[in-house]
């Protein structure tokens, strides 16, 4: 039982019986079996379970039999003997093909309804006794077709056997098949034997405490002749994201009742999910496509790390205690940030420098709002997991919206007030002359300086910051913010913005209030100067 345990870890598929129908007349000779889309690696191993003799009683020398006898096959013998009885039958319940045993004719009793039945009993048999197989051949990498030629003539089970795993294939064809004078040759047609998943995600970068839709999908397996078979779909992802628990499988696009037919653990696999789909109850749907669609979001543990990292894999079996696994396929997105480095033309590094940061989206402009967890929302909507900060864009009247513009007085302090009512975020350099921004999808971006620190002058004009990258270069390690054709890249790119200050006096810029000081004491001083004149001019009269 050992053995046939670690044998049968995984799951073979049954095809059905094929007629043992008898003509008139019979063509002497062999027989030839053809796997149809063969698998590299895999052997597959033909037992003969009954013999097939003709007669020819009018004209010995015409090459042909007038009838044929089945017999069972002498290592086959214990297994009727034993649990195949039920398989030969005394007397003829249908259209059952006779056999001689022990020279009495009985009845091959192998139909549609019980085929599965007999093929996981020879199968057992084959494998624990163990009965060497008559002939075998093995898979091409190409998946081409592959033969075995100059067979008795008779009735044969094919068992495809992994060599590489030394176990039987999970998701290939257990195969009954028969070899008769009429029909000498025939073709055994398998699916994949190991099942395969693929992964895509519909973002690479994103702003902080937004969601990232994640899709699997895979194929219902033939799992014909398997009273049990294990199809799980393991996913676990990296501590930057915060899953979701949304799993939604559909089969050919069906939903329900789908869905409530899988299990669902979100329990057993940290920060990730286990989901069992019951393919045996999905044989109607055999080749169609599985899809698994769930969301993530991703976490300020992503703002520290080069990237966040899903990953799913297939586990697959016969045995619970043995599944295998198939190659895990991975999907990363990250969140990036923008660090100031503010200084002078000294390169002194300069703090109490205030900043606030704009994106210009469908021609309107937005200026940056970090909203910590579980604080108040300007807009709950935005809001797509309240345990985790996210980063809103917001507008504020009266702020600049051209990002060529000159940046007025007033537009500097209708973002001071926006960031004093915390309806924008600002950043304050630190000493040494730093500030970041975090949690930023790629993109363009604009800083705007509030207010300069004593002694310098505010910058007048918003200054771009590009937060992008390249493909990976492994010549000179360049980062990468996109995929390369690998599908992973290795590190994203945090942006610098390098902000120079200038000392100095200078006017305040046109639509401030200064302007109109200046105006105002000058129109006042030419009028004292007349007054002045008029005055002198009457007292000297």
């Amino acid at each position: 039982m050992k053995k046939f345990s670690k044998i049968l870890s995984v799951a073979l598929l049954v095809a059905l019986v094929l007629s043992l129908g008898v003509a008139n007349a019979f063509a002497a000779g062999e027989g030839s079996l053809t796997v149809k889309n063969s698998e590299d690696g895999v052997t597959y191993n033909f037992y003969k379970i009954f013999d097939l003799t003709g007669q020819d009683t009018t004209d010995p020398a015409d090459g042909t039999y007038d009838a044929i006898t089945y017999t069972i096959d002498p290592d086959w013998a214990e297994f009727f003997n034993g649990v195949g009885a039920e398989y030969i039958s005394a007397t003829n319940t249908g259209n059952l093909n006779p056999i001689k045993i022990n020279g009495e004719t009985k009845y091959i009793n192998i139909t549609e309804t019980n085929k599965v039945e007999f093929t996981n009993a020879a199968m057992k048999y084959a494998i624990e006794t163990p009965v060497a197989a008559d002939d075998s051949t093995t898979g091409s990498a190409t998946g081409a077709d592959v033969s075995v030629t100059g067979l008795d003539l008779g009735y044969y089970l094919m068992i495809p056997v992994d060599m590489s795993a030394e176990k039987t294939n999970p998701i290939s064809t257990g195969t009954v098949a028969s070899l008769t004078s009429t029909i000498p040759e025939s073709d055994i047609y398998v699916k994949a034997t190991k099942p395969t998943i693929e992964k895509v995600d519909n973002e690479i970068t994103v702003d902080l405490g937004k969601p990232v839709t994640y899709t699997v999908t895979g194929k219902v397996p033939n799992t014909s002749g398997t009273a049990s078979y294990v199809y799980q779909i393991w996913d676990t992802m990296s501590t930057g994201l915060t899953f979701s628990k949304d799993v939604v499988v559909t089969v050919d696009g069906i939903t329900d009742p789908i869905t409530t037919q899988c299990t669902i653990d979100y329990a057993t696999n940290a920060n990730g999910f286990i989901c069992t789909i019951p393919v045996n109850n999905l044989q109607d749907y055999i080749g169609k496509t599985i899809t698994l669609t769930y969301h993530a979001v991703v976490n300020e543990d992503a703002v520290t790390m080069d990237y966040v990292n899903n990953t799913a894999t297939v586990k697959y079996g016969r045995n619970p205690d043995e599944l295998q696994e198939s190659t895990p396929v991975s999907e990363e997105v990250y969140t990036a940030k923008i660090t100031i480095i503010k200084h002078d033309s000294a390169d002194k590094k300069l703090p109490n420098a205030e900043f606030a940061l704009m994106k210009i989206e469908n021609n309107k402009a937005y200026y940056y709002k970090f909203v910590a967890a579980g604080a108040a929302q300007d807009d709950p909507a935005t809001l797509v997991n309240e345990t985790i900060p996210t980063i809103q864009w917001v507008e504020v009247p009266g702020a600049p919206s051209d990002p060529t513009a000159v940046v007025t007085d007033a537009m500097a302090k209708a973002l001071a007030d926006a960031a004093t009512a915390e309806t924008i975020t600002k950043k304050v350099t630190n000493n040494d002359g730093n500030a970041e921004f975090i949690g930023l999808a790629d993109g363009t971006y604009y800083l705007i300086e509030i207010k300069a620190p004593d002694g310098y002058n505010r910058l007048d004009k918003a200054q771009a910051v590009p937060v992008t990258g390249t493909n990976i270069d492994d010549e000179v390690n360049s980062f990468e913010n996109v995929a390369n054709a690998t599908g992973k890249f290795d590190k994203h790119n945090n942006a610098e913005a390098d902000v120079l200050n200038q000392t100095g006096t200078t006017l305040p810029s046109t639509g401030g209030i200064g302007t109109t000081i200046f105006y105002v004491v000058g129109g006042v001083l030419v009028l004292a100067a007349i007054i002045l004149l008029v005055t002198k001019k009457r007292m000297s009269e």
